[in-house]
C-alpha cells in the first residue's frame, strides 16, 4: 500500500521516528531544567560565600558570633555528658553540681 509515493514501511519509520524526537524532547526539557536548577543552588552557595568573603568584618560579625556560640553550646553539653559518665575524669567536672 503507497500513500503520495510513500510504503507502509517508510510512514511507520516516520511515525516512530517522530515519536521518539518527541520523547527525546521531552526528556531533555525535564533535564535541562534539572541541571539548571543544580548549577543554579551550586552558584548561588559560592555567591553567598563570595558575599561573606568581600563583605568585611561588618557583614558577616554576626554570623561568626553566632557559629561560635553554637560550637560553644555543643562543647559545653558535650563535657556535660563526659562529666557525667566519670566526674573523676577532669577538673572541669567540679564546676557542674552533682
Amino acid at each position: 500500500m503507497q500513500i503520495a509515493g510513500l510504503d507502509l514501511g517508510s510512514i511507520v519509520l516516520i511515525v516512530l521516528g517522530l515519536g521518539a524526537l518527541c520523547l527525546v524532547g521531552v526528556v531533555l526539557f525535564f533535564g535541562f531544567q534539572i541541571i539548571g536548577s543544580v548549577l543554579g543552588s551550586i552558584v548561588g552557595l559560592f555567591q553567598l560565600l563570595e558575599g561573606v568573603i568581600t563583605g568585611g568584618p561588618v557583614a558577616w560579625c554576626g554570623c561568626l558570633v553566632v557559629i561560635f556560640a553554637c560550637i560553644a553550646c555543643v562543647g559545653g553539653v558535650w563535657a556535660y555528658t563526659a562529666c557525667q559518665a566519670n566526674p573523676a575524669a577532669m577538673n572541669f567536672c567540679m564546676l557542674f553540681p552533682r
